[in-house]
């Protein structure tokens, strides 16, 4: 593939990757990375140490990963619900014992 082929492939999906940003309103950083060729997605919300991040070579494939992670890592709970999260380290709201 030319050299200007690829760039003008690369700002295309570059492009995409904005917009999976905007559709998923500031709760992941979308980019897409022109040397390992996958879209990149990191998550924004509050996570324990590490955080998550997912990538794939297509936008469908992109939105599948994310949505798994959103399920494993109770993002519409966070989203919609009680915006607390645990404490880095600390145990889950629910497994913290109440004062006597």
């Amino acid at each position: 593939m030319a050299s200007s082929a690829m760039e003008d492939e690369d700002e295309d999906r570059k492009r995409v990757a904005t917009h999976i940003e905007w559709q998923k309103q500031g709760a992941w950083v979308v980019l897409w990375g022109a040397y390992t060729r996958r879209y990149w997605a990191f998550a924004r919300w509050p996570l324990p140490p590490g955080g998550v991040a997912v990538c794939a070579v297509d936008p469908e494939a992109l939105y599948g990963e994310m949505r798994r992670a959103e399920r494993e890592h109770d993002f519409l709970r966070w989203r919609y619900g009680g915006r607390s999260a645990p404490a880095a380290g600390g145990p889950p709201p629910s497994a913290r014992s109440s004062p006597p």
